[in-house]
């Protein structure tokens, strides 16, 4: 469930959304540069569960603004993402990535808070996210048993990312709902 904010838009409910999303940018930063590499075409980072428990705490559109400065950034030449920078790298092989990154901030919260839910609302993040991601490695990398390996060396980090962002969520959940 998202972090309870006054519905207005004053001043409090602004400065609150805007520190968090930006907590998560640089959450989301500093989880891109820690990598398993896997011996494929793309490695094994933290920003999917950054990204997938930031996209559970906050309203829609602050989850579009946290992903789409991350990447108004890395297309400005910083170097926030996991490999290069600029626009030349966003329109190469993690363009489906990057856009997935976009479509998954628009999967709705689970309205229960039950590990099963939340477990299920990570896992589509990912899926949706590595979907994307495949299908356009495959294409750069012009075959099809090249976007198959890269899945089956992603999918374990589906898994364990979405299991590790349901117990964060959910120890959250656990901490700040006790405190009301």
């Amino acid at each position: 469930m998202q972090i309870p904010i006054n519905k207005s838009t004053d001043i409090k409910s602004i400065q609150k959304h805007l520190f968090l999303a930006g907590a998560f940018l640089l959450a989301l930063i500093l989880a891109s540069k820690v990598e398993v590499d896997l011996g494929g075409l793309v490695s094994f980072t933290f920003q999917t569960l950054v990204l997938s428990v930031g996209y559970y705490l906050l309203p829609k559109k602050w989850r579009l603004f946290l992903i789409l400065g991350y990447m108004a950034l890395g297309i400005a030449g910083f170097r926030v993402f996991n490999g290069d920078n600029g626009w030349a790298y966003v329109i190469s092989w993690p363009l489906g990535f990057f856009i997935g990154f976009v479509l998954a901030a628009f999967i709705p919260v689970p309205n229960e808070v039950t590990v099963l839910a939340l477990f299920s609302y990570l896992v589509q993040i990912h899926v949706v996210i590595l979907t994307l991601g495949i299908c356009v490695v495959g294409w750069h990398a012009g075959s099809i048993y090249k976007a198959i390996d890269t899945l089956f060396e992603l999918l374990p980090g589906l898994v364990i990312k979405s299991l590790l962002g349901t117990g964060l969520i959910w120890v959250w959940n656990r901490y700040y709902y006790s405190k009301i």
